[in-house]
């Protein structure tokens, strides 16, 4: 088992005045937020236990306003580690807040902690 979160915690706070927490909001008081969870966290292979994790983050953006621009910094920030974008969607929220989806997905190889496909 390979923890990412608190690199990928350290690299998504790079974004200026955005709220960044591993957590759904506990209230859309202050945005824009992103938050993020690990969706998997698993064995990648088999055959080289312990070598090589197979993990998913997925992250939400949430703003008052357009979804896009964080989006587009998002996306660089994850496949600038080795992150790859996997699915995308605006999501409707109960909220009324506007929220955008994003699940990456990678293999780390924990000799190196390279993240690749």
């Amino acid at each position: 088992m390979f923890d990412a979160k608190s690199q990928i915690l350290t690299l998504l706070e790079t974004i200026h005045g955005v709220l960044v927490t591993g957590a759904y909001p506990k209230s859309f008081e202050r945005l824009p937020h992103i938050s993020f969870y690990e969706t998997v966290n698993s064995e990648g292979l088999p055959q080289l236990p312990g070598l090589l994790t197979d993990i998913s983050i997925q992250v939400d953006i949430w703003h008052n306003k357009s979804t896009g621009g964080l989006a587009q910094q998002v996306d660089v920030l994850m496949n600038s580690i080795g992150f790859r974008r996997q699915f995308a969607s605006d999501l409707p929220d109960p909220s009324g807040v506007n929220r955008k989806t994003m699940r990456y997905h990678g293999i780390v190889d924990r000799r190196s902690e390279r993240v690749s496909q």
